[in-house]
């Protein structure tokens, strides 16, 4: 390989995949995110229901 080859095959994959790894990391977040909130709703709910229970056997 010629060395302009070289040369533009070091710049172009930076310049390509910057992009996608960009893109990667939103989507990873977003759904880090969303189980986050899932995992705090389930939780939530848990502690409602224990309390209604509590209230019930009362």
């Amino acid at each position: 390989m010629e060395w302009q080859i070289i040369v533009a095959l070091v710049i172009g994959i930076p310049i390509i995949l910057l992009p996608v790894a960009f893109i990667w990391y939103i989507n990873v977040s977003g759904l880090y995110e969303v189980m986050r909130e899932a995992r705090q709703r389930r939780k939530s709910t848990a502690r409602t229901l224990k309390r209604a229970e509590e209230l019930v056997q009362r």
